[in-house]
């Protein structure tokens, strides 16, 4: 991830913010860190001891700190409820810090890293670890989509 992030750097991709998500609060939802919060403030992380949204019990490859948010608020997640944090995003793009494509520089640089677009538009913002290889880290209880 380390090496991810500082590719985006230097192509000066931007990232919004980028905070332990501790700083945005509890979240009894999900048990660990207040992701909606974290995520309405375009914030950037990765390691949040926490369970799957909508999944009590069921902790989060956030938890194991096998999974990373980029650019939360261009790149929202569709939930039961709607798009989160907005919702003007999902049908727009950026060519610095909002991507549909597979094809966008910071999807790129990700997998370079061994970081998967996993959710593709529907959680532009997540990207999980793939060992050498290309099999997913499963989390038990978790389901995981590898995009290739």
């Amino acid at each position: 991830m380390a090496g991810a992030l500082t590719d985006m750097y230097d192509a000066r991709l931007p990232i919004r913010s980028m905070y332990r998500v501790d700083r945005f609060g509890w979240s009894k939802r999900v048990q660990g860190g207040n992701d909606y919060a974290s995520m309405a403030a375009g914030n950037t992380s990765a390691f949040n001891c926490r369970w799957v949204v909508g999944r009590p019990g069921v902790r989060s490859p956030h938890a194991y700190g096998r999974a990373l948010d980029v650019n939360t608020f261009e790149n929202p997640y569709l939930s039961r409820e709607g798009w989160v944090p907005n919702s003007w995003w999902p049908s727009h793009s950026d060519p610095r810090v909002a991507w549909r494509s597979s094809s966008h520089a910071v999807v790129r640089i990700m997998n370079r890293h061994g970081l998967r677009w996993t959710y593709r538009v529907s959680d532009s913002q997540h990207f999980d670890a793939v060992p050498r290889g290309g099999r997913p880290i499963v989390v038990p209880g978790c389901e995981v989509v590898v995009c290739h």
